[in-house]
């Protein structure tokens, strides 16, 4: 039988790395009572709050004795008269918020809640609380009975506040009915909860492993995995294998796909025998692309071009371009549709100078673009023009998550740049092309590295384009004196082509190096040595212009265990205060992780905590001094070190990259070509010589399931073909 315990966490002595189960000691009136569960949450806010009430039964287990196995939780217990308030603020109930549940808590303390459960008229007897509000609160109190229950199920699992009230507001009255006949909906309707937590619930209410639903939702989260990952679809032959790895029974697989393609909750894109399956809006995002494509008229010949035109754009920007760079010019000038790429030192920007002079002479506007704020900057620094973030010069409305730039609001220049364009994936290039205007003459033209990284969301649409041999591409190879002198692109050069760099004085270079560790915490001393005395001695400051990358978030040597190193060596003193999982102190450097229009931050701009308060932070960013509220913190993340993936379309006056045999399948060419590349005046890797020598020869291992460029190499190919 079902009971509760409540107390006093004494201490927490072991939480999985996903912080669902745990095993914590509890202090109750009783004496101290071993807890187990998926309790995990409790140990992120165990100082801040340091009671809380448990669910569940007591047990006798072989090895460790009696214990208290918990189902559910609810962090600070309410009835003491802290966790009486904070429950109290956020339960949900109609007509209490902080300030009143401060007043009731004010006056009857340690009896609130006895009170609102036995004799809520007695509300009354609060100042400011009349007869009819004090019936109408206790009447709420009473309603939201299973309100509270499923509050304490769901924070049991490691909902936040935030989720729970998600689930109610989404479900309203029919909540609990929801959670326990059909869990998984919530993991198809609730932004923010997974398979993993629908699972739990399904199975601590005895669902079978083989159920059908179980095996659906299993199914549709392995494809939403598959998109996290960047793919556009998933074959059906890879499901079995992922189910198995999640523990659900790959039984009537097929049986399993056809409903979720008769609910609509996945959609079939293949022309072929093999089943793709793929998310409705993101299949919708790729054909997108391609009726955009087909518009821009790819295949058209181009316009013409007065070769004395170009000699004077070349002349008044001071500039001499070499053939290669020339013919990209007149290509992006002439072509409706046109890809630029071509690696450090081959001139992308010099040309682009020269191609926007060409623009303005023959009386054209050009929009300038990015994917991100940092790269955006960057490109207007570097070629004298306004240029804007992808998301801001198509409009973006926080409100529906659409832009306001359409078929029906297009753009009003001429043309449109986009600088950085392997950072675009499917669905953004899906909503540049719709907005691009389709009853004139508008060129588009894409500038970037098909060999980096490609987008962090799905697709790869750089790649697709440059390699579907249907779109007007001209590579750049030849790298101009100044980037021949540099090491940095003569090592980026040998990466490329599958070779791993060499270092010092072996490539007549002094700011490329690489430093062999083999063990994960030397490679952590090295780092710490190089970070704080080898680079300040060359004149470089490692608060401001040093960045650190690495290929992971997790592990000895991800972001976070080095976030954690470097935040203790550079910046020790400062007084840290905790957000959840989560801590910040004054002089922090952070990275906003999501497009915040609100704000105006984006992601991937880089900041320093200035100010910092149990409540909120303000960060310096480059637009100014920005207030960040706890709610807000979700996101923004510490950057002393940040993912190789979170640098694109960044530069920085030194890089060091981890690069460690224990990052395993993250080992990738264009992963260590993309980090060498971010470096401007300076590069160091640390590692092992086996985690280069893997990453060099694992030529893209990223590779992704997509249809836009088999498409496009279909229709190029019947197209050349074609006797007419």
């Amino acid at each position: 039988m079902s009971t509760w315990i409540e107390g006093r966490v004494e201490r927490v002595l072991w939480v999985a790395d996903d912080r669902g189960w745990a095993v914590i000691r509890v202090r109750t009136a009783e004496g101290s009572t071993m807890v187990v569960g998926p309790i995990g949450a409790v140990a992120d806010v165990a100082d801040e709050l340091p009671f809380a009430s448990f669910e569940g039964e007591h047990e006798h287990h072989p090895l460790h004795g009696w214990q208290f196995k918990a189902s559910g939780m609810l962090l600070s217990s309410p009835r003491t008269e802290a966790g009486i308030r904070l429950y109290l603020a956020s339960s949900g109930v109609k007509g209490i918020g902080g300030a009143l549940a401060d007043r009731i808590v004010d006056h009857f303390r340690e009896q609130t809640t006895t009170i609102l459960e036995s004799t809520p008229e007695r509300l009354a007897e609060v100042p400011g609380i009349g007869a009819k509000k004090a019936a109408a609160l206790a009447e709420s109190w009473r309603a939201d009975a299973g309100g509270r229950a499923l509050s304490i199920l769901l924070r049991g699992l490691g909902l936040s506040p935030r989720l729970v009230g998600r689930v109610r507001a989404r479900y309203g009255d029919e909540a609990w009915a929801v959670v326990h006949s059909a869990p998984y909906r919530l993991a198809e309707e609730i932004s923010g909860i997974g398979f993993g937590i629908a699972d739990k619930l399904a199975l601590g209410q005895g669902m079978a492993k083989d159920a059908p639903e179980r095996v659906q939702a299993a199914i549709a989260h392995v494809v939403s995995r598959a998109q996290d990952e960047g793919h556009c679809h998933l074959p059906e032959p890879e499901i079995p294998p992922a189910l198995e790895r999640l523990d659900v029974p790959a039984r009537d697989v097929s049986a399993a796909i056809d409903a979720l393609l008769d609910r609509g909750v996945l959609v079939d894109v293949s022309d072929g025998d093999t089943r793709l399956l793929a998310d409705p809006d993101l299949a919708f995002a790729e054909e997108r692309v391609l009726a955009g494509l087909a518009l821009r008229g790819m295949g058209d010949a181009p316009d013409d071009l007065d070769d004395a035109l170009l000699a004077r754009a070349e002349a008044a920007v001071g500039i001499t371009l070499d053939p290669g760079q020339r013919d990209a010019v007149r290509l992006a000038a002439t072509s409706p549709f046109s890809v630029i790429t071509g690696g450090p030192g081959t001139g992308k920007t010099t040309l682009v100078k020269v191609l926007l002079h060409l623009a303005g002479a023959r009386g054209e506007t050009w929009s300038l673009a990015s994917p991100t704020g940092r790269a955006s900057r960057r490109l207007a620094e570097a070629t004298g023009h306004d240029a804007a973030t992808l998301h801001r010069l198509l409009e973006f409305q926080p409100g529906t998550g659409g832009f306001a730039r359409g078929p029906g609001s297009p753009l009003e220049s001429d043309a449109l740049l986009i600088d950085e364009a392997s950072m675009v994936d499917v669905r953004l290039m899906a909503s540049v092309l719709e907005a691009c205007p389709s009853d004139r003459p508008f060129r588009v033209v894409l500038v970037g590295d098909a060999d980096q990284l490609p987008s962090v969301g799905p697709g790869q649409v750089l790649r697709d384009l440059v390699d579907s041999g249907a779109v007007a591409v001209a590579r750049l190879a030849h790298v101009h004196r100044q980037g021949a002198r540099s090491g940095i692109v003569a090592a980026a050069q040998e990466v490329h082509a599958g070779r791993v760099p060499g270092s010092g004085q072996s490539t007549g270079h002094d700011d490329f190096f690489l430093v062999s560790r083999d063990d994960p915490s030397a490679v952590a001393a090295a780092l710490v040595e190089i970070v704080t005395r080898r680079l300040p001695q060359r004149g470089l400051d490692p608060r401001h212009e040093v960045q650190v990358l690495t290929p992971t978030r997790k592990g000895p040597l991800g972001t976070g265990a080095l976030n954690d190193l470097l935040r203790d060596a550079l910046n020790p003193d400062a007084p840290r205060l905790t957000f959840g999982f989560k801590s910040f102190a004054v002089g922090d450097r952070v990275i906003g992780t999501r497009n915040r229009y609100d704000l105006g931050v984006f992601n991937g701009d880089m900041g320093t905590v200035e100010q910092a308060h149990p409540g909120s932070l303000a960060v310096r960013f480059d637009e100014g001094l920005i207030p960040y509220l706890r709610e807000d913190l979700d996101d923004l993340e510490l950057a002393y070190a940040i993912t190789v993936h979170k640098s694109q379309g960044s530069e920085y006056p030194a890089v060091v990259l981890v690069l460690h045999s224990s990052h395993s399948i993250m080992l990738r060419r264009n992963l260590a070509y993309t980090a060498i590349t971010r470096a401007r005046r300076f590069f160091c890797g640390i590692g092992d010589a086996q985690a280069w020598s893997r990453a060099v020869r694992a030529q893209r291992g990223d590779a992704r399931h997509t249809r836009l460029g088999v498409v496009l190499r279909r229709e190029h190919q019947v197209l050349a073909t074609d006797p007419r």
